[in-house]
């Protein structure tokens, strides 16, 4: 059995870093963490890995942020499509793999498009006769879909988590906020099933919020669901 964990950006895998612990994956990760004018976070991401004994895949934060968000807005799936080929190189043959990435939240777009991937690599390996299992593991609180497994920490597993919490200075910020929203994320790890299909007329949070920072001069050019991200959905998907 191989297990494959497939994230937006660096920083996610901290979300169920226990589970990590128990199935050592690989792990692929599409951004560099480094937003718009910040620095990339793959070093973090390399020592929370080897901390839990997972091991870095073949995508690991190649592109920065910025790059992965301008090809979403020049409608170029190119990027998202290859990053899918390397994943399901690295499994081609598998006779059982286990698949876990980024669900769609509504709360980024590179989140969405990375459930994207998962679910193409799923269904490719699927085709080719391997036994698969496909969930997901929401990098936000609030996200829809059924629950397949929970991971309950024990002391000892809830302290060496936050030990790779608190060693991720750049989340330091991020941490504290998810542990006064949802503090039971750091003692239980949740996977789910989740199933979206891209549907022509929807409208995720994130673009009501980008459309909300162009208002405010911030952005030139909002990315939008039915424009931009469901076209590169469907191309990852092969539709």
């Amino acid at each position: 059995m191989k297990t494959i964990l497939i994230l937006a950006h660096p920083g996610h895998e901290l979300r169920i870093f226990h589970w990590m612990e128990q199935v050592r994956p690989v792990v692929h990760i599409l951004t560099d963490g480094s937003g718009g004018n910040q620095t990339s976070r793959m070093a973090y991401s390399q020592q929370a890995l080897a901390a839990a004994g997972a091991r870095c895949g073949t995508v690991f934060g190649h592109m920065p942020d910025r790059r992965w968000y301008e090809a979403i807005l020049a409608g170029d799936a190119v990027p998202f499509v290859d990053a899918a080929n390397r994943v399901f190189d690295a499994v081609r043959g598998a006779s059982a793999v286990t698949i876990v990435a980024d669900a769609v939240d509504c709360y980024n777009p590179v989140h969405d498009l990375t459930a994207a991937i998962g679910a193409a690599v799923a269904a490719r390996l699927a085709a080719a006769g391997a036994a698969v299992t496909r969930l997901v593991s929401a990098a936000v609180p609030g996200v829809a879909g059924s629950e397949h497994m929970e991971v309950v920490l024990d002391a000892e597993a809830r302290e060496r988590k936050m030990a790779a919490v608190r060693a991720y200075a750049p989340l330091a910020e991020e941490a504290r906020r998810i542990f006064e929203e949802a503090p039971e994320s750091f003692g239980r790890e949740v996977l789910m099933r989740q199933d979206f299909d891209w549907p022509e007329d929807f409208e995720p949070h994130w673009e009501k919020f980008a459309k909300e920072r162009v208002a405010a001069g911030r952005y030139a050019n909002p990315i939008t669901y039915r424009d931009h991200v469901r076209p590169i959905a469907r191309a990852i998907l092969g539709r």
